[in-house]
């Protein structure tokens, strides 16, 4: 079932329709989950909006961490079938295993054959507080299938652990154009840290 757009423009924070109506839950998708650690949420609302104005049916998530988009999803009526989180930290994806049971998370390396050929099959990626961290973040992005949407998020500002940060949009075009086509940038600041992000809606070329 494909995702309508105009859905979004009357439900704003809509993305996925389920893709199955009628089919019975699993069991395990009713088991009150595990709270992850405490988080701020708003940027993973923020992300979810962002990825509405994309025509998709389903997301990975790279660099999933503790699950905590999932907490999005979950709030928006979305079924684990349309998600699948991917991290190289084993105690953030059984955080995350624990918390949601019955949704789908992968522990592994990004660059790993078997760890693609598992989240390549999705239809967009989300990238939250990822691109900034690697080594590479040019040779990541090129290794993304062709045609393929992609959600980041990027620091504004210099931040630990961090090993870039772009303050305007110019330098995020600069960086990215000749790997991804640009759709939007957007920003994001945290109520409660106060910290700003940039939000890169694109397509890989």
């Amino acid at each position: 079932m494909s995702f309508n757009p105009n859905q979004l423009l009357n439900t704003p924070m809509s993305m996925l329709n389920p893709l199955v109506a009628n089919k019975p839950k699993d069991p395990d998708t009713n088991k009150a989950p595990v709270p992850p650690p405490p988080f701020d949420p708003e940027i993973y609302i923020d992300a979810f909006g962002r990825l509405g104005m994309l025509s998709i049916e389903n997301v990975a998530d790279l660099g999933c961490g503790a699950g905590n988009f999932v907490s999005v999803m979950t709030s928006r009526n979305q079924r684990p079938e349309v998600y699948v989180g991917v991290d190289s930290n084993h105690q953030q994806i059984s955080t995350a295993k624990a918390a949601y049971p019955g949704w789908k998370f992968i522990y592994g390396d990004f660059n790993n054959d078997r760890v693609k050929a598992e989240y390549e099959r999705y239809g967009a990626y989300l990238m939250l507080h990822v691109l900034d961290t690697i080594d590479d973040d040019l040779a990541f992005l090129a290794t993304l299938p062709e045609g393929k949407p992609v959600v980041f998020s990027l620091p504004k500002f210099e931040k630990e652990g961090s090993k870039l940060w772009l303050a305007e949009g110019r330098d995020i075009h600069d960086r990215y154009s000749s790997i991804l086509s640009i759709k939007s940038i957007g920003r994001y600041r945290s109520k409660a840290t106060g910290e700003a992000y940039s939000m890169v809606v694109a397509t890989r070329w």
